[in-house]
């Protein structure tokens, strides 16, 4: 009790050294001798914390000078996957532009899924007076970045159609997993049904008429088809809807009358050669047998021989008519968004995408559509992923490295949201398969929200790496509490108060989470409502 007694052994001789000291930090001397340690110092508490690296993110408060770094070269950094998370007006866009900037600095290919157009200006630097002064403050000046080609959807407008250079594309209906359109077209289990029994129909009728496959090599590649990530080679949307459609008048009035004129016909042919009537499964009825009627609605190569089409249909026959007419709707509608199979030219180009230090900005803010923008997600998403592993094998042929590649996605919650990630396996699991072999193959994820809560478990137990902004809702606070077990409970205290650009920020490398004023933007961002 220092009201009362001393400090146990202490001298007034301690006390003396003490204060020379003090006197002696005041002078010319002292003062020099401090300002050149604390570089030194500096370096120190950076190495401790884990904080170096060419790529800035802002300054870590609470420590002088000193900016919280990445090191965009080290494969246990960005490819591991990062969150960015917080509300409203709490610097997400600025900390994604930011990154954008950074990132094309470093040489990395970025791509960007952009479902407001917000970043489809950023080769020209920000005309935000307070974000120019915040840049000045940092010693930073506005600046865009290079090598920006902004890519939309056929039909769709972009928020800079002046901008060169500007992509068209399409999506192909080839590449999409059966699986993963049926959950993001949210089809009942019915129509989910009878969506994979005329897709397994016409994969038989591409054979049927030559489309696919068409010699022994095409045939090998179609037994390694993985139906599960990717779709069937050729296949348009419109050779499915002709194979409902035969569906579809298999069920009619006509198509039933037509059926049972052929039984007697089809029984005697049996009769006649049952070995040739197996072997020519699919062939068109002879002509004196066909009856006349007006038969399916055909508009691909099918439409040159109905009776084989019908054949197909009828081997692999099914009822319930409602379930087909609520399926051929939903097909014919996403047909008539023409966003696939417009022609190779309107292709996704993606080995141009990953070149380094390119910035490639998918802008979906014309699409009005969450179904639109998911078909675009994971069509894209499987595409980089191919064209990544391909040269990242060819680079460990050939001893060099691959480009790192960024792949961030906005309103990441409507992507894989958690109230439909039970129905959605196959599309989660395409995503999951990206995340996983990515962090070997320099592609990284980042999944942009500002509804945490919409964001299933399973999609951030994908993530090493968080950057979070203000959360008010204290029950997301205390969901992202039990994800993000890095973080002690004295910094999540924090999260309800954080001021704009502040961030709380977890990376693999960091030696703990760290408080960060992450810097201001100097690229333009579009603002939106």
């Amino acid at each position: 009790d220092e009201l009362s007694t001393g400090y146990p052994r202490m001298t007034i001789q301690h006390v003396l050294d003490v204060v020379n000291a003090y006197l002696y930090s005041l002078s010319d001397d002292g003062r020099s001798e401090a300002r050149s340690a604390r570089p030194a110092k500096a370096e120190e508490s950076a190495r401790v914390l884990g904080v170096g690296g060419d790529l800035s993110l802002g300054m870590v408060v609470g420590y002088e000078g000193m900016e919280a770094r990445l090191n965009p070269r080290d494969k246990s950094v960005l490819p591991r996957h990062t969150g960015i998370i917080g509300t409203t007006g709490g610097g997400k866009s600025t900390t994604v532009a930011t990154l954008i900037h950074r990132a094309q600095l470093a040489g990395i290919a970025t791509i960007v899924f952009d479902v407001e157009g917000e970043y489809t200006h950023i080769n020209q630097p920000t005309d935000q007076p307070a974000m120019q002064e915040a840049l000045k403050r940092r010693r930073q000046r506005p600046e865009g970045v290079k090598d920006l080609h902004i890519h939309h959807l056929l039909g769709r407008m972009t928020r800079n159609p002046r901008h060169r250079p500007l992509h068209r594309f399409s999506l192909s209906f080839s590449s999409l997993s059966p699986y993963a359109l049926a959950e993001i077209l949210d089809m009942s289990d019915a129509q989910q049904e009878r969506f994979l029994k005329a897709y397994d129909v016409t994969k038989l009728l591409l054979e049927d008429f030559g489309i696919f496959p068409t010699n022994e090599q095409e045939r090998r590649a179609m037994m390694e088809v993985d139906e599960l990530s990717t779709g069937y080679p050729r296949m348009t949307i419109q050779h499915v809807l002709d194979v409902v459609n035969a569906y579809l008048y298999s069920l009619s009035d006509d198509g039933r009358s037509e059926a049972r004129s052929a039984r007697p016909a089809k029984a005697a042919s049996r009769r006649r050669a049952p070995v040739q009537d197996d072997l020519n499964l699919g062939e068109e009825p002879e002509e004196e047998h066909a009856p006349v009627s007006s038969g399916p609605q055909l508009f691909t190569e099918f439409k040159s021989s109905p009776g084989r089409v019908m054949a197909r249909v009828m081997a692999a026959s099914s009822r319930n008519e409602i379930s087909w007419k609520a399926l051929a709707s939903k097909l014919h509608r996403l047909r008539r968004l023409n966003i696939f199979d417009m022609g190779s030219s309107e292709s996704v180009k993606y080995d141009a995408m990953l070149t380094p230090g390119r910035v490639s900005v998918i802008d979906l803010s014309d699409t009005d559509s969450p179904q639109i923008n998911n078909l675009v997600i994971a069509d894209i998403l499987r595409g980089l992923q191919e064209r990544q592993e391909a040269s990242y094998e060819k680079a460990q042929r050939d001893g060099g490295e691959p480009t790192p590649v960024l792949i961030i996605i906005e309103e990441a919650h409507e992507f894989l949201s958690a109230s439909r990630i039970t129905q959605m396996p196959v599309l989660f699991e395409q995503v999951a398969r990206i995340a996983k072999r990515g962090r070997k193959r320099w592609l990284g994820l980042v999944f942009v929200t500002q509804l945490p809560q919409h964001l299933p478990n399973e999609v951030l137990g994908l993530l090493n790496n968080f950057i979070i902004h203000k959360i008010t809702d204290g029950a997301v606070i205390s969901r992202m509490q039990k994800t993000v077990g890095s973080i002690d409970e004295g910094l999540w205290n924090r999260v309800s108060r954080l001021a704009p650009g502040q961030a709380l920020v977890s990376f693999s490398n960091f030696t703990r989470p760290l408080m960060v004023a992450v810097d201001p933007a100097p690229v333009k961002r579009l603002l939106v409502d």
